[in-house]
């Protein structure tokens, strides 16, 4: 059975209005959570379709229309969120302008760019526009070879003509043809992620450099530390037999990725110990100290301080507006 896309749309004389606020809900459930503002105090419209790739059931290919509307993607929204994606933005008309991580771009019609949702972003739009996006899970894009470490080059513009504009075109007929004949753009869709994972490796100026398997078996690793990182008494030991993997096979995995593996765990304990102290306000740092895996609330301030460069009290601090 073919994959049918689902259109939605709105249209509000005034935007502050309860049609704009339910459009809001609408694009951070077809998205992620985002804060919505019109950029005028002026009409305004939207429109959505969108409709699942294969490979996840949020690996999404969407149209987006419409006009005086500003996306913010805040701090709070980044520590709550419970996964990660990166948003590929293809303009089709109008212009948007982009930023996030220090940089902005100003998006004309053919190119693209990619968004990291795990930082925050703003995106501005222009009266009237329209753009091809396409939603992937951050963890889905990891497994694609050569991109389990590499870093995304978000905000900047992907021309048209260059070898990773290639995929832009991709989406935006397979947009097109999903619109005409659901069935015909099933097809076309199956090899959708691995383009989308050229497309990054060219856009970062990169090629692969391991096999899947070995990003496949390190995603493993991860899958299952994420879930066990609050442990105290995680041992390596523990790690290698869950996965099924040796102990030197298990340093292995990490060697070369700019982390090892106790790093990576460590990293780890601070993002949950970070949502916890910005979704948990009332939790004193003891006891996030304690409920993210440190053994000791002292062991906890140093890492703490180490990766993210302030305190736990000051980074909850820094949220609370």
């Amino acid at each position: 059975m073919a994959n049918e896309p689902t259109t939605l749309e709105f249209a509000a004389a005034s935007p502050r209005s309860v049609e704009f606020e339910q459009w809001e809900a609408l694009m951070t459930r077809t998205y992620f959570p985002l804060a919505l503002d019109p950029t005028l105090d002026a009409p305004t419209f939207g429109r959505v379709t969108s409709s699942a790739l294969p490979g996840a059931a949020d690996f999404t290919l969407s149209t987006l229309a419409g006009g005086n509307q500003e996306f913010r993607r805040t701090k709070t929204h980044v520590a709550c969120a419970a996964e990660e994606y990166l948003l590929v933005s293809i303009q089709v008309s109008g212009q948007a302008r982009l930023t996030q991580g220090g940089r902005s771009v100003l998006l004309r019609p053919g190119q693209m760019t990619f968004l990291d949702t795990s930082l925050p972003s703003l995106w501005n739009d222009s009266m009237s526009y329209e753009q091809v996006l396409v939603r992937v899970p951050t963890r889905l894009l990891r497994l694609q070879p050569g991109l389990a470490d590499l870093r995304i080059p978000t905000a900047t513009a992907i021309e048209p003509e260059s070898p990773a504009g290639v995929v832009a075109t991709y989406f935006r007929e397979l947009a097109r043809v999903r619109a005409q004949s659901p069935a015909q753009a099933d097809i076309l869709a199956t090899s959708a992620l691995d383009l989308l994972g050229s497309a990054v490796l060219l856009a970062a100026g990169s090629r692969p450099s391991e096999t899947p398997a070995d990003s496949l078996s390190r995603e493993h690793v991860l899958v299952y530390l994420r879930k066990r990182c609050t442990d105290p008494d995680l041992t390596l030991d523990e790690v290698a037999a869950a996965c099924h993997i040796s102990r030197r096979t298990l340093f292995r995995l990490f060697d070369g990725t700019g982390d090892s593996l106790g790093a990576t765990l460590r990293r780890l304990r601070v993002m949950h110990a970070q949502k916890l102290l910005t979704c948990n306000r009332s939790h004193p740092p003891a006891a996030v100290a304690f409920g993210s895996g440190f053994a000791s609330v002292r062991h906890f301030y140093r890492v703490f301080h180490q990766e993210t460069g302030m305190t736990p009290g000051e980074y909850r601090e820094s949220y609370l507006g």
